[in-house]
């Protein structure tokens, strides 16, 4: 099984309108269809496998779940655009693996092509903020009118990077790939093997760093780990428990104000 043009076209197509924010809502969808789930919930409509995309989206986006943007440097390597086509290549190359074994394989062609897409990155990074300067000039000049398509070349990079390469990668098929990830050194996929069991645990540690300000609220998680865990209840059974649990603890902690009320009396 191969990846058909128009599939390759059309996963490019939306990697491309993902980089330029061209959805509605702009940012706040940008974020939103770069999350690992709802990029493998497109892949699979177009691959025509939806519900296994989906089920290795969620193995990745429990790795990618505590993922921040810490000064302009993310917290786990960004596989978004290697996404695209790292999937798709996947679900065609071993399309009779179970999604677990699916999802280590996109993470280990996504994962190595990190490098490769950092680089495209910082140098996409450096053509826009010359884009940037001399948009400022054209302003200053005020021949804006006349020049009314300079704003589209700041997106000609992103184009490049993402719609290209993903279309290329698409195109090219497994067998490149694969050629690609048998050249790495032994000792270098080894690695990358141990870090991509650990991108879960990892995620979900970032995560809790972000929202964990006590030690005390630790035994709300452990509480959780042993409903899963120990008595085997379903992840909607322990939300639903969790939201009784921070409703109780809301309507019965003092907020700051009758606290400071009552210091005073």
């Amino acid at each position: 099984m191969q990846i058909t043009v128009v599939q390759a076209l059309l996963l490019g197509l939306f990697a491309f309108l993902i980089g330029t924010s061209m959805f509605p809502l702009g940012w706040l969808s940008q974020n939103i269809m770069n999350k690992p789930l709802v990029a493998c919930m497109f892949i699979g409509l177009i691959m025509g496998q939806p519900s296994k995309a989906l089920l290795v989206g969620t193995i990745i986006q429990a790795a990618y779940i505590g993922q921040m943007a810490i000064g302009g440097v993310s917290t786990l390597p960004r596989i978004d655009t290697a996404l695209w086509f790292a999937l798709p290549i996947a679900l065609t190359s071993n399309s009779s693996a179970d999604y677990e074994t699916l999802a280590a394989e996109t993470l280990t062609i996504a994962l190595a092509f990190v490098p490769v897409n950092d680089i495209l990155g910082t140098i996409g990074n450096m053509v826009k903020v010359a884009v940037l300067h001399k948009q400022d000039d054209i302003i200053e000049k005020g021949v804006i009118g006349e020049k009314w398509w300079f704003p589209v070349v700041g997106h000609v990079w992103t184009f490049v990077q993402n719609f290209v390469i993903v279309v290329i990668f698409c195109l090219a098929g497994s067998a490149v790939v694969t050629n690609i990830v048998a050249a790495i050194p032994p000792q270098v996929n080894k690695i990358m093997s141990t870090f991509t069991s650990l991108l879960p645990a990892i995620g979900f540690m970032i995560l809790m760093v972000t929202l964990i300000h006590e030690p005390l609220q630790w035994i709300y998680f452990l509480f959780g780990f042993v409903l899963v865990a120990g008595l085997n209840w379903s992840t909607i059974a322990v939300t639903l428990i969790g939201c009784v649990i921070g409703y109780l603890v809301f309507q019965f902690t003092p907020s700051a104000t009758v606290a400071l009320q009552e210091d005073d009396d």
